[in-house]
Order: C-alpha cells, then structure tokens, then sequence
C-alpha cells in the first residue's frame, strides 16, 4: 500500500548528512536557510537506511515543488516508488516531461542519500510497466562507499542570481575545451512542420 502524503511529509525531519566544511562557510554562513533545514539537524531521528535515504530524497529538485513521488516501504529492504498523478501539471507539463525529470532526481538523490550510510541500491525501473511504480528499490548495507555528493545534499540551491562576468581559469578552460567541440558539432537542421 503506498505511503500516505502525510507519513511522506513526516520523512521532512530525518536523517543528517553534514555539510562539507572549507571554502564555501563564509557563504553557508550568510545564504544557509537555517530554519529550514533544522528538521534535517537530529542525526538519530531515522536509524531506519530507507527512512534515512526518504529524508534526504524528498529534498529532491522538481517541477513547481510538486514532489509528485509516493514511497511504499516492502518487506525488510525494498522500497516501491509511484508518482502521484493527482500532482500533474496538465497545463504547462502536458507530457509530464518534467515530472518525470523530478522522479528521475528523486531516485538518484535516494541512492546518493543511501550511500551515506554505506547502502548500495539495486533500482529497477517501472517494474510492472508504464502504467505500474516508477522504480523498485532494495538496500544493500555495506554495498557502497558514500558518495562525494552526499554531503553536499543540504547545501543544493538553485542559481537566483546572473552569472559573473570573471573569466575561467586557465586549467578549467583548457579542460573544459574538448566538450566545447562536442556541443559545438553542426547539427541537422529541424524544420518545424515540414
């Protein structure tokens, strides 16, 4: 039986994965929304890995903050995933494009999350189909190194703010360059309604 919306709310206050520390507190400081990653703070609310990876993953980057997801907890170490249709965006999401974009971070935010813990995650998409869950889940404790990202998990924000105008270094640059002649490549040219 899927997770009601409320007990998916109530995942709002587990789990903790520290910040990383170094040239970014000056700035965590000062742009860090404290109140609202307080739920986040007590380290021991989930002792449950699948909880504790919830938490995190609801935190997930999706469409008009629809969080369309549901979670179904199954036997010991599985975890079954829906998307909630009752959250679609018929107007301006018609193909539900995005909302599959935001299930996608969802499920790879909730194996990032895993990790911490030293869970690996065996993810097999639609399992019933399309028309079935999105994902089945099964934690594996012990079956991962936690993952750089994962500390980075309650510092994620999105960019408000232009871009500066200061140019790349050097290294970055030159690093940088073969991508430039990927992206860069001609393509085929589209004709709309031809």
């Amino acid at each position: 039986m899927p997770m009601s919306r409320r007990r998916t709310l109530a995942l709002l206050g587990g789990g903790v994965i520290a910040a990383a520390a170094g040239g970014g507190t000056a700035l965590a400081l000062t742009r860090t929304p404290a109140r609202a990653l307080a739920p986040w703070a007590d380290t021991s609310r989930y002792t449950e890995p699948r909880m504790a990876a919830l938490s995190w993953a609801i935190l997930a980057p999706n469409p008009h903050n629809r969080q369309p997801w549901v979670a179904e907890l199954v036997g010991a170490d599985g975890l079954r995933i829906w998307r909630d249709p009752a959250r679609n965006l018929p107007v301006t999401d018609p193909l539900d494009r995005q909302l599959t974009i935001g299930m996608g971070c969802f499920l790879e935010l909730l194996i990032v999350a895993a990790s911490a813990t030293g869970h690996g995650v065996d993810l097999t998409p639609f399992p019933d189909g399309e028309a079935g869950p999105v994902a089945d889940a099964v934690f594996r404790p012990g079956a991962a190194a936690a993952d750089p990202l994962s500390a980075h998990v309650p510092a994620r924000r999105s960019c408000k703010e232009p871009y500066a105008e200061r140019p790349l270094p050097t290294g970055t640059a030159k690093a940088l360059a073969p991508l430039a002649r990927v992206f860069a490549a001609p393509r085929p040219s589209r004709r709309c309604g031809h």
